[in-house]
């Protein structure tokens, strides 16, 4: 007998930006900016994000809104770790 995952392995645009209660394009405009995020696309143009992806949205959306980082200070964080921080 099999049993089913319950476990979801990827999450659509709007279910990630619920998740983190901002607009879709806001999660778009995150995407071009820091090339990191790569979401996978099926069905034609639709946007899917695993949890790595999920994770690194969250550190973006947490420097950003949370310690009130500008663009370019999240980009270096993310290119050069969490060290830069300070």
């Amino acid at each position: 007998m099999k049993l089913k995952s319950t476990v979801k392995r990827y999450y659509s645009i709007g279910e990630v930006a619920s998740k983190f209660n901002v607009n879709p394009s806001l999660i778009r405009y995150w995407e071009k900016e820091f090339k990191q995020i790569k979401p996978k696309i099926f069905s034609g143009k639709r946007r899917y994000y695993d949890e790595k992806t999920i994770n690194l949205l969250k550190k973006i959306k947490y420097l950003l809104k949370d310690k009130g980082m500008t663009l370019n200070g999240v980009k270096k964080v993310l290119k050069y770790g969490d060290s830069y921080i300070d």
